[in-house]
């Protein structure tokens, strides 16, 4: 029976890397902007996490861009690999970028962690907020970077093709997608030999990913539990409206779990451990991967639209560009469009 060509699956998966790219950079910077120049509630060093997460969220969608990134999974095995040679880069640097690409993903997750920290200390330990400001705050980046560091490494090293897991992927890529080992990147992991042995040193990958998850899923779980539990009754002392925004932040935070499990985090568990089954199959799983360039506009969309400052801010801005556009269209009949029908975001709110 001769094989199927996935080929269209890629095509599609390119078309929402692109759409991704957009919806993210704009309501990414939306956020970002809204932030530094629109809401005028102090939100402490929380304000730094809601620029740093969306600009991450850029960072992700344009490597997923440049890079097209693809999965498929094949009996035992991956292979994780793009065709794109961005700025003409060789082969050894596209396959660095991809690694670095996966670090991203791994920076994410932990800086999501960290933001549920913040928000669990912000209503039962006070004292630790400490820990966030200054210099101290750079530690943070540095837990980030680590955990992206480590994952990103787990996959350029532990996932090396070798001539095993050429030959055990070769013949397949060239049926279903017409893809050549010679000139193009690729991360590949098998995890066993033919007599059923495991490949100990792929498996490491998998072993340390999953690491990962486990530490920042426990940082993310235990503190939306206790949140959930215990936060009724602390943030009654606090004022009405900090009382508000605790719960707005934390609506927000739950949103932020539950929308990455689902286009994020699931896709990821479900690639690395199929191969541990070692059934009959080939699965474009690269398809599960789409929604890994949509999650950061989605990510910005519940901050907008849940907490209040975010909503009200959007919601000015929108009718200032709405008088800004009708005023522009009334005097363009009348002489040539002028600086005066131009609009300045920063001086909206001032």
């Amino acid at each position: 029976m001769p094989s199927v060509s996935l080929t269209r699956y890629v095509e599609y998966a390119r078309r929402i890397a692109q759409t991704g790219l957009f919806s993210t950079t704009i309501c990414c910077l939306i956020l970002i902007i809204l932030t530094i120049f629109g809401v005028k509630r102090n939100f402490g060093s929380y304000k730094h996490f809601l620029i740093v997460f969306p600009s991450l969220g850029i960072l992700f969608a344009v490597l997923e861009f440049i890079l097209y990134p693809n999965v498929h999974s094949h009996k035992a095995g991956y292979v994780f690999y793009s065709t794109s040679h961005p700025f003409n880069l060789g082969k050894t640097a596209v396959t660095w970028m991809l690694a670095f690409y996966s670090g991203v993903y791994s920076s994410t997750i932990s800086m999501l962690s960290v933001q549920f920290l913040y928000r669990y200390w912000a209503v039962f330990c006070t004292t630790k907020l400490r820990y966030f400001k200054g210099w101290r705050f750079g530690m943070w980046f540095y837990y980030v970077l680590s955990y992206g560091l480590m994952w990103a490494m787990a996959n350029y090293h532990f996932t090396k093709v070798d001539d095993y897991a050429e030959s055990y992927m070769k013949q397949m890529m060239m049926e279903r997608y017409g893809v050549e080992f010679s000139n193009n990147a690729w991360i590949i992991c098998v995890a066993y030999y033919p007599d059923g042995s495991p490949r100990w040193w792929n498996l490491f990958c998998t072993i340390t990913m999953t690491f990962i998850m486990v530490v920042q899923y426990s940082v993310i779980v235990y503190c939306s539990i206790r949140m959930y539990i215990d936060m009724e009754d602390k943030i009654q002392i606090l004022s009405p409206s900090l009382r508000a925004l605790h719960k707005q932040f934390f609506k927000t935070l739950i949103l932020q779990v539950v929308t990455p499990t689902i286009t994020l985090f699931s896709p990821v568990i479900f690639i690395i451990y199929l191969p541990l089954f070692d059934m009959d199959w080939d699965i474009p799983t690269g398809t599960f991967l789409c929604g890994f360039t949509l999650y950061p506009a989605m990510d910005a969309i519940i901050v907008l639209y849940v907490v209040q400052d975010y909503r009200k801010a959007v919601m000015y801005l929108l009718r200032k560009m709405a008088i800004g556009i009708r005023e522009w269209s009334t005097t363009a009949t009348n002489r040539p469009a002028t600086r005066s029908g131009s609009f300045n975001v920063a001086a909206t709110f001032h």
